[in-house]
């Protein structure tokens, strides 16, 4: 949104359409607010007569003019006044009414109060408000309101207001010098300016009138000119904020990139095992490595919470690489403390760059000759964070991998990237499936999934594990779909290596 903001921002500086369209849509706002002050002068102007009226005695004498005058003096609505008694007579604050309109003014009637007048000149359109009272009817003058902004410091003859109405036009502004400029010619008076030009403004006004804007070009390059600073200063700001964001987020990778390398450096990034279990024979045929960061407070923290940002920053290779070792290393204390070797696999996730890393084949291969183990005893497992982009290279790694004994198993298949043409060109051996489908087993629609990727499984040939499995009801249902490897807090949480080794249904 701030990079969008500062492209619009830019183009009202350099683009003379934009600035044309911002102006227009400036002038608009203001005209409505002088609008909406015009039938605030009206309601207050009719309050008032309301209260004048029985102050009147319908005789225009001196104490009439009087308070005709009074009315005028003391409202900064009004500014004109003039009573027309059921008798005829004329009276008012002024004594040359008759100057200022003529019998030849053209009027356009708004509604049945109010209606528009214009000037001997036709320069000027004046809002005016009749009133009905109990002797006559009281004329008022609205004060005029202050001129649009935008045209308040343009010359007179740069811009035309316009009001039109059934081929009647009142106008506002220098209109002979103006209309020479803006139409190349003088307006006749009172004369519809028939489509000759286009206005930069029309706004519908009351009862099927209209009020327009002209302007000269000029008026749009003063315009432009006179919010440049600000715009300068709005861009300057935005800039500044985008490299504030942009500092904050390279300090802030930068501190998590250290911390985590310092955790892989004092081994504070420690693996966690939880049993896979043969549901028919209840029995273990494996584990899964979930790594955890223990920090020097004791304060053990969740892989969701930092493993993203070790795959952002790059950092997920040497961790996973570490891990490896960490494994193979406690594979080999428990079978020298078993004396024998172990039967079960033991998955440890790797990312989609990880599973592209040429390296990753020599620091397996590394790791089980250093310890002494097994292949069997080692599998990876592929999470579905990430899409792999060059998976060329991911099948030529995992060829190599199953040609040293090494299963590939996909994770939550189902609910991201990995598809069925990567469990092909990778040789996986396993899919597990995602526990949010494990959650709802009971519902129609997660039972048909499970019951789709069951299926593939049996025509792959790949085995299949249930992931989350937390009750002996989804167990259950697991079972009679055909699933017998499940994995979950129903069989046993996630626990450090020091539990395991001392768990006496650690049976081999």
């Amino acid at each position: 949104m701030l990079l969008i903001t500062i492209g619009l921002v830019v183009l009202a500086l350099t683009s003379h359409t934009v600035g044309r369209q911002l102006f227009k849509y400036n002038l608009e706002s203001f005209e409505h607010q002088r609008t909406e002050n015009y039938l605030q002068s009206i309601k207050s102007t009719s309050i008032l007569l309301d209260n004048l009226q029985y102050h009147l005695s319908y005789s225009c004498d001196k104490k009439d003019i009087s308070e005709l005058e009074r009315a005028s003096y003391y409202s900064s609505n009004i500014r004109s006044i003039s009573l027309e008694t059921d008798s005829g007579k004329i009276c008012g604050d002024h004594n040359n009414l008759s100057k200022l309109y003529d019998p030849l003014t053209e009027k356009i009637p708004l509604n049945r109060e109010v209606i528009l007048v214009a000037n001997a000149d036709n320069d000027e359109s004046i809002l005016q408000y009749r009133k009905k009272v109990v002797g006559g009817i009281i004329t008022v003058d609205i004060e005029k309101q202050p001129i649009n902004s935008l045209l308040s410091d343009a010359c007179d003859n740069c811009w035309l207001q316009v009001i039109e109405n059934n081929g009647i036009s009142l106008y506002t502004s220098d209109t002979k010098h103006a209309s020479k400029i803006i139409f190349s010619h003088p307006l006749v008076q009172n004369n519809a300016l028939n489509g000759m030009v286009k206005p930069i403004l029309s706004i519908p006004f009351h009862n099927k009138a209209w009020i327009k804007y002209y302007v000269t070009p000029e008026v749009i390059t003063g315009y432009r000119a006179h919010i440049k600073p600000f715009l300068l200063f709005l861009l300057s700001g935005l800039i500044f904020i985008v490299l504030v964001m942009l500092y904050r987020r390279y300090h802030s990778t930068s501190i998590i990139q250290f911390l985590i390398l310092n955790a892989i450096k004092q081994k504070h990034l420690v693996p966690y095992y939880q049993s896979i279990i043969d549901a028919e024979k209840d029995i273990t045929c494996g584990y899964e490595v979930l790594i955890r960061w223990e920090t020097k407070k004791g304060k053990v923290i969740l892989p969701d919470e930092f493993i993203p940002q070790c795959e952002a920053n790059g950092v997920i290779t040497p961790l996973t690489f570490q891990l490896i070792n960490t494994v193979a290393r406690d594979i080999r204390k428990l079978e020298m403390q078993h004396g024998k070797t172990l039967p079960y696999y033991f998955s440890i996730n790797i990312s989609a760059s990880v599973l592209q890393d040429p390296e990753l084949i020599e620091i397996t291969r590394s790791a089980l000759a250093h310890y002494h183990i097994a292949p069997h005893n080692i599998a990876f497992e592929l999470t579905e964070r990430s899409p792999i982009d060059n998976i060329e290279q991911a099948e030529q790694n995992c060829i190599k991998l199953n040609a040293m004994g090494i299963q590939i198993k996909l994770d939550d298949v189902g609910n991201g990237y990995c598809d069925f043409l990567a469990l092909q060109k990778l040789q996986a051996t396993t899919i597990k499936i995602d526990k949010v489908f494990i959650d709802d087993i009971d519902s129609l629609a997660a039972n048909t999934i499970v019951q789709s990727l069951v299926a593939f499984a049996d025509k792959a040939e790949v085995e299949v594990i249930a992931e989350g499995v937390e009750t002996k009801q989804q167990a259950q249902i697991l079972i009679d779909l055909g699933i017998r490897y499940h994995q979950g807090f129903l069989y046993s949480k996630p626990i450090p290596f020091n539990l395991l080794a001392n768990d006496k249904n650690f049976n081999v």
